[in-house]
């Protein structure tokens, strides 16, 4: 048996939370990286990250113009979660490698005249090459169609996406539960008080 069907074996019914631990402390420690951007799908990986290993190296996305409120955002939330290992990246040069051409994350970005948005292509291939494990947590735009489990290969690296089976009430009862507040620009805003102090485990169907 492969290692990626061995792991989608050891994995098959785990919540989110736990296939985390798994990866982080079983599976790939100290090789395991997480791309994020500021959306709330995005925010609910880094707090279930954050409760198991802080230290977890974090790169948020960033292309073109960014907001003033983005960038208190993305302080805020580092400070809320713990972070301490995160870094600010705009992608690198693109890989003609079969192993880098999928590792990249699309974004709806802002531009720096009205309200408009353009859809920027990080390319990831350098940052990602230190790392054996891929947790890909941008959910600007559907992922790439040869990506069809939670876990799969991208190259020479096990490519995760915890929240493949994400549903938009469960994310946001999590942001809740949690008073993990939204992006100031984001729908749906406000945060009710939590509802209970239980673990983020098996209520979330993710």
């Amino acid at each position: 048996m492969s290692m990626l069907n061995q792991i989608r074996d050891d994995i098959h019914h785990l919540p989110a939370p736990k296939l985390l631990r798994f990866l982080l402390k079983d599976a790939f420690p100290g090789k395991t990286v997480v791309t994020a951007s500021l959306r709330a799908p995005s925010i609910v990986v880094l707090k279930m990250i954050a409760d198991i290993a802080p230290d977890t190296p974090v790169l948020f996305c960033q292309r073109g113009h960014i907001y003033h409120e983005s960038l208190a955002y993305r302080e805020k939330i580092v400070d809320i979660l713990g972070l301490t290992n995160v870094t600010v990246t705009a992608g690198g040069a693109s890989s003609n490698s079969s192993d880098g051409f999928f590792q990249h994350e699309q974004m709806w970005v802002g531009t720096n005249v009205g309200d408009g948005r353009v859809r920027e292509t990080v390319h990831l291939a350098e940052a990602l090459a230190p790392y054996d494990c891929w947790i890909s947590a941008v959910y600007h735009s559907p992922k790439p169609e040869n990506i069809t489990h939670r876990v799969d290969v991208c190259g020479e690296k096990v490519r995760v996406d915890v929240m493949r089976h994400r549903n938009v009430n469960d994310i946001r009862r999590f942001m809740r539960d949690h008073g993990l507040p939204f992006h100031p620009r984001a729908k749906h805003q406000k945060i009710a008080q939590p509802t209970s102090t239980r673990e983020a485990v098996d209520i979330y169907h993710f």
